[in-house]
Formats: structure tokens, C-alpha cells, sequence
């Protein structure tokens, strides 16, 4: 199943949020939500607190449950509609890239290692061919 963007997940919320709203006659509470997406409730937390960032919901703490609310639909708009990458795979790429340069900064330590082996021999041969010339 293809990750779904943080677009797609603010229009299945809200929607969950009007669905329950409807049913329960009530603001929902984060687990009835991530109940009805299937989603676990740590995850759908996580993705509340975004969207709340984005001004698209809202979370009011009372008495030991998380009611939610429909802020701005309109805000959902503005995000983007590309696959989240987490931070593992950002420090993951990020790494990798590092490894990279490291391994090219490595070559070309490599190849003037090279080059100044060649002047050297290059030298000395001279030297020694001055050295028999006399």
C-alpha cells in the first residue's frame, strides 16, 4: 500500500471528524477517529498536531480526552501533496550523502597521492642520472 501524503491525510481526518460529529452528536475524541481510519492512535495524534499547525484543526485537552474540530477545511489546500518523509529517511539520505563526498574526497586524496609519487620518481631518477653524468 503507497504511503499516503500529509494531503491525503488531512482530507481522510476531517472527514472521519464530520462522519463521527454526525454519529456521535458530539466532537470525537482522537481514538474514535483513528478507529474509524484504522490508523493507531499515536500516529493520528501526530497527524492532528500537524494539522492543527496548518490551522486546519482544532484540539481542545479536557478531562483526560482530546476532542477534535474542524478549524479551516479550506487550509487543507495549502498542503502539500507529496509522500512525508521521516526523519529516519532524512537522516538516512543525508548520511548517505555524506558518505559520498567522504568517498570522492577519498579519490581525489588518492589521486595527488599518485601524482606526487610520479614527481617524486621523477626527481629522483634525475638526480641519479646527474649523479652518474659526473
Amino acid at each position: 500500500m503507497p504511503k499516503k501524503s500529509l494531503y491525503e491525510y488531512a482530507h481522510l481526518i476531517v472527514s472521519a471528524i464530520r462522519v463521527l460529529e454526525h454519529r456521535l452528536s458530539a466532537p470525537p475524541e482522537i481514538g474514535d477517529v483513528a478507529g474509524l481510519l484504522g490508523v493507531s492512535v499515536e500516529e493520528t495524534n501526530r497527524l492532528c498536531r500537524k494539522f492543527k499547525d496548518f490551522e486546519v484543526l482544532d484540539m481542545l485537552d479536557k478531562a483526560g480526552t482530546v476532542r477534535l474540530f474542524v478549524k479551516d477545511h479550506r487550509k487543507i489546500e495549502e498542503i502539500p501533496d507529496q509522500p512525508e518523509e521521516s526523519r529516519l529517511e532524512a537522516e538516512l539520505k543525508k548520511f548517505k550523502q555524506a558518505r559520498q563526498s567522504r568517498g570522492i574526497d577519498l579519490d581525489s586524496v588518492r589521486a595527488e597521492q599518485t601524482e606526487k609519487k610520479k614527481k617524486l620518481r621523477e626527481e629522483l631518477e634525475q638526480k641519479l642520472k646527474d649523479n652518474l653524468k659526473k
